[in-house]
């Protein structure tokens, strides 16, 4: 349960009076007076109105209207917060730069799956850097017959690399071939939480060692 309360006064010269009788009410962005949610005057005559909300799902912003000067409703100037902070209190343009550069938003800020791909413009390039990746190389993968890194693409039939990271689901793998000798992502298992790839050797044009990169990018 949340509790929200505000009082209404009036000023007679110097003297702060209650302002008892006001229709308060709480409304999302864009409601209307009639959905408005009633604040209750707690006791007669004392300007405390108060509301309780039960529901998380009522739980956000809102904006406070009241009736002063226009029975038909009005916004006051002023909002409130109850509970948790939904997305309707994310006004445009209220998230700058430098909230994500000093670390005031971080990953552990932001809810599991709460942004998706939706959320990003389509004409965003993001650089590697800021993906979740493990790259390897040559030099991190074994060969079969010669168990040397890198391996010889002369003596060598496979290529098997076993990822530093662990994964719950296997990843998609990106390999980029840099030597003039015909490689191909064979085979990917998971053991666990292990990925272990193979790579095979195919046709040879002049290669003596292999060289290439392999990518694995997490779901």
């Amino acid at each position: 349960m949340y509790k929200f309360a505000i009082g209404y006064y009036i000023m007679e010269g110097t003297e702060r009076k209650p302002q008892s009788g006001v229709d308060i009410r709480l409304l999302r962005p864009g409601q209307s007076w009639a959905e408005g949610k009633h604040l209750i005057e707690t006791t007669p005559n004392s300007g405390y109105y108060e509301i309780g909300i039960k529901d998380e799902a009522d739980c956000g912003f809102y904006e406070i209207w009241d009736n002063v000067g226009n029975t038909q409703g009005q916004f006051s100037g002023k909002t409130c917060t109850i509970g948790k902070l939904d997305a309707r209190g994310l006004q445009n343009d209220c998230i700058y730069g430098n909230h994500i550069l000093d670390g005031v938003v971080t990953g552990s800020k932001i809810a599991n799956e709460a942004i998706t791909l939706n959320h990003l413009d389509t004409s965003l390039k993001l650089p590697l850097s800021k993906l979740l990746y493990e790259l390897h190389n040559q030099d991190t993968g074994v060969g079969d017959t010669t168990q040397a890194s890198p391996a010889s693409c002369r003596d060598d039939k496979y290529i098997s690399h076993k990822l530093d990271k662990e994964y719950e689901t296997i990843p998609h793998i990106i390999l980029t071939n840099q030597c003039n000798c015909f490689l191909y992502v064979n085979d990917i298992k998971q053991n666990g939480t292990e990925i272990i790839i193979t790579i095979t050797i195919g046709n040879n044009f002049d290669a003596d060692l292999a060289k290439y990169q392999l990518l694995a990018l997490p779901f």
